[in-house]
């Protein structure tokens, strides 16, 4: 009797306490996508491969992590950034290094105008994925919301270094005058 409830006791600790599995290997995918965006003609060239890796970035560790991210960006399309913050945070705190998971709660934290609370997910989301356009972007747009148009202008770069025809190109001083 004495092993069956050390053995119920040990069940019951697991069951709350999953952890989060490694993420998707998507590093040669990435690749793969960056290299064609690089050679990009078009507009709608790029923004192919845009949606591609959006595709990539929003794979989550496993159906836990992708539930979590389906709901909270949902919620945020919704208008409901409280809870949309609350759903990322509890992704974030399940597999912390997945940076989707920093990534859409700091435009959720962003689309509420909480800047400040919003550049350490973009910090933290580019620690895991430098190369996340979307991260780069926000993390530029937060840097410009928040009057620092020197950081937002570097932001800005790193990202058309990726994609030549980032929507934001046009937030870039003397872009052509200075290429």
């Amino acid at each position: 009797m004495k092993v069956f409830l050390i053995l119920f006791v040990a069940l019951l600790a697991g069951v709350g306490s999953a952890e989060c599995p490694d993420n998707p290997p998507i590093e040669a995918e990435l690749n793969n996508a960056y290299e064609k965006l690089k050679f990009a003609k078009f507009p709608e060239d790029a923004q192919l491969v845009v949606n591609q890796l959006w595709g990539l970035w929003i794979k989550a560790p496993d159906e836990r992590a992708q539930q979590l991210l389906k709901s909270g960006m949902l919620r945020m399309r919704q208008g409901d950034l409280v809870k949309a913050e609350a759903d990322l945070t509890r992704l974030i705190d399940y597999c912390p290094n997945y940076a989707e998971g920093y990534n859409q709660r700091a435009f959720a934290r962003y689309l509420a105008l909480d800047f400040e609370n919003a550049l350490p997910d973009l910090i933290r989301a580019l620690e895991l994925r430098p190369r996340h356009l979307g991260a780069l972007s926000g993390k530029g747009l937060t840097h410009k919301a928040m009057g620092k148009e020197r950081k937002a202008e570097i932001e800005f770069r790193k990202a058309l270094a990726l994609n030549p025809f980032m929507p934001e190109r046009n937030m870039i001083p003397n872009l052509g005058v200075d290429l």
